[in-house]
């Protein structure tokens, strides 16, 4: 049975509301570092395809490619082209310090996107995914006269709907703007024990973050033709600092018992406080990349991200954050993407490789990152569709200074959909 362009919309609309569900829901593996700012940052995250490629995008782009990072790559797609892409991620990952280790792995969805063109010159894009995740929970023991622990919990997220365009200014500039609507709660918890003492009081404190704003991106992509197989583009990103507004909910309670698998009765209120405002300055950032391609053929390129993380505030407040960079070097091969007698030359082949410098900073010690990527993109028979899988192994943090070092191994598996609207098809 052949669906109508109705059809596909409602059938599309289906998928979004249903994905939606699964992003907002989400949470990743847990990180002891996740505890600081506002959480594990993804505001450079990419796609299946340009994960593959070690996460390059600030000069990607393609007429069959969303790619969000860049909101001027929107202005190269086929004007009568749909576009839909959306995609989940496995993860798995060994915790490391100097005495001991210990597992965890998560499955979700990952992100979805969708563009389309208003003209020739106007294209447009939309979609959903994870900004931030704050997942970690921790426990620290003291030996005073008095022994007490505390646990640390931290859980929620922000999430990020989009709304891009991307403007052909003339034959190889292009131009972008993105519209982020940045939403979610994050809680932390801490809890103070005094597991030797039953008549003593435990104190517990939770403060519930919520935000709720929008931030603004732009983009440019410059391309210029030469030896008329070759192409040389050069891209830019810039995020806009912003002054973000939250609300906070402070609840501080002392409990009896309430330690291990002792049962917790809640005592006194010591504090309460809801609907705080709470004024956070988010940093600035600008990217840059340039890439060089070969038709269809192949495509190499390297980035470089920098985003100011110590001018973040929160009530004043900057959490030790330090300046984050990052480079990332990647690339992608298609034997011959239109062979009829052989499937495997139209697969394409992708690699690349990225190290970051976190924006955390822990006893003075930097958090950096790095990983290797692999990924395939599989073309579906008889469709303008194709399935993509990334590989990534990576390593994020380090064991000195009692600190924790993070190995992990991510899958992500992504379906990009094509089809052209508006055509009146003939048949004879």
């Amino acid at each position: 049975m052949k669906f109508n362009n109705l059809h596909k919309t409602a059938f599309l609309t289906a998928i979004i509301f249903a994905m939606a569900s699964g992003v907002f829901a989400q949470s990743d593996v847990s990180s002891p570092y996740s505890r600081f700012g506002l959480g594990m940052m993804s505001q450079n995250k990419t796609n299946t395809i340009l994960q593959g490629m070690g996460g390059i995008n600030n000069a990607v782009d393609g007429m069959y490619l969303l790619n969000n990072s860049n909101p001027a790559s929107l202005a190269e797609m086929d004007t009568l082209t749909f576009l839909f892409d959306a995609g989940f991620y496995m993860k798995y990952i060994t915790y490391k310090n100097a005495s001991s280790s210990e597992k965890g792995s998560n499955a979700s969805f990952d992100y979805f996107d969708l563009g389309f063109g208003v003209t020739k010159w106007w294209k447009m894009g939309a979609g959903v995914t994870p900004y931030s995740n704050r997942e970690y929970s921790s426990t620290a023991d003291f030996d005073f006269q008095y022994p007490y622990s505390i646990d640390y919990n931290g859980s929620g997220g922000l999430n990020k709907i989009y709304w891009a365009n991307g403007f052909k200014v003339f034959k190889g500039l292009s131009l972008g703007v993105k519209m982020n609507y940045v939403f979610g709660n994050v809680t932390d918890e801490t809890t103070l024990y005094f597991p030797d003492y039953a008549n003593f009081h435990n104190e517990r404190r939770t403060i519930n973050l919520s935000i709720s704003d929008v931030l603004f991106d732009f983009g440019l992509i410059y391309k210029q033709n030469f030896n008329k197989e070759y192409q040389l583009a050069v891209g830019l990103t810039y995020s806009l600092q912003s002054d973000m507004s939250g609300h906070r909910n402070t609840y501080i309670r002392t409990m009896f018992k309430g330690y291990g698998s002792n049962t917790e009765t809640a005592r006194d209120t010591i504090l309460y406080k809801s609907g705080e405002k709470v004024g956070i300055v988010y940093p600035q950032g600008f990217g840059g990349g340039i890439t060089l391609r070969k038709g269809e053929r192949w495509l190499v390129g390297v980035d470089f991200n920098w985003d100011n993380w110590k001018s973040f505030k929160m009530n004043g407040s900057n959490d030790s954050l330090q300046n984050s960079w990052s480079v990332a070097v990647g690339g992608c091969y298609t034997p011959r993407y239109t062979s009829v007698s052989s499937y495997m030359r139209r697969v394409t082949y992708r690699a690349g490789f990225h190290y970051d410098q976190t924006f955390f900073n822990i006893y003075g010690t930097s958090i950096n990152k790095y990983g290797v990527s692999f990924g395939v993109g599989l073309p579906v028979p008889r469709a303008m569709s194709s399935l993509n899988l990334a590989f990534e192994f990576g390593k994020m943090g380090t064991i000195k200074n009692d600190l924790i070092e993070e190995s992990y191994f991510n899958i992500s598996v992504g379906i990009s959909i094509r089809d052209r609207w508006f055509v009146k098809r003939r048949y004879k």
